[in-house]
């Protein structure tokens, strides 16, 4: 994904003849794993390289829209996709923070980026059978339930979607619409709420408390607490 502009390029792909075009911010390239292709950029560009496992692609290619097999279609060079940008964005500032990137937030992100290709660059169309009520009451009640239990530990969004009886892509909008976050951002705030109370009732260390509550350091847990709840660990405990 071309993230800004860049004139005067050029692009083979499954020969070795060059097409010269110009990159505007959002063109996008796709190279299927096996085909011969080679680019040549006129200068330093700003890029976001996203690599799918072929298993990743086939594994939603046959949950979300029931096919065994499928290839994907890559556009003319310089072709500009603002909804497959968007998500390059949203991945690169995940990828770019200070502190180690969500797990989670990338895993969502990936898997919608992996659906938005098998449905305009690989012919699938639309998926097999639509979600259109959404997140269930006693479905959402299950992945409450789990969530309760786990949100403190790594967690997968293929490993939700199979709690909840959903394909990932489903999940994720059904959970969104359902909760009024996307589940990493669910998490990341019962995480903080988790470690709030640990601040305020309990005499562990600020480290301790964020690890427990699933965050990989203390500076973890202040760069997530200052930035969502606009506040530091010391000062919520400071409150006591």
């Amino acid at each position: 994904m071309t993230l800004a502009p860049v004139s005067g390029n050029q692009a083979a792909l499954g020969s070795d003849k060059l097409h010269a075009y110009d990159a505007s911010a959002g063109s996008i390239f796709i190279h299927p794993m096996g085909v011969y292709g080679r680019k040549i950029w006129s200068r330093t560009r700003e890029a976001l390289i996203i690599a799918l496992r072929p298993e990743r692609l086939l594994e939603l290619a046959a949950s979300e829209f029931d096919l065994g097999h499928v290839e994907l279609r890559p556009p003319a060079f310089g072709t500009v996709d603002p909804r497959a940008l968007n998500i390059a964005r949203l991945l690169k500032a995940e990828l770019t923070d200070e502190e180690a990137p969500s797990e989670i937030s990338v895993d969502s992100l990936l898997t919608v980026f992996s659906m938005h290709l098998l449905r305009n660059y690989s012919g699938a169309g639309k998926p097999a059978a639509d979600m259109k009520g959404g997140l269930s009451s006693a479905r959402a009640r299950t992945i409450q339930e789990y969530l309760n239990e786990n949100f403190q530990r790594k967690l997968t969004i293929a490993e939700l979607a199979a709690v909840a009886g959903l394909t990932p892509f489903h999940f994720i909008r059904g959970f969104t619409k359902r909760f009024g976050e996307p589940p990493h951002r669910y998490i990341l705030l019962m995480r903080l709420g988790h470690a709030e109370k640990l601040l305020l009732e309990s005499n562990m260390t600020i480290a301790e408390i964020a690890y427990v509550s699933g965050f990989s350091s203390q500076s973890h847990l202040t760069a997530m607490m200052t930035k969502h709840r606009h506040v530091t660990p010391a000062e919520i405990r400071s409150r006591r």
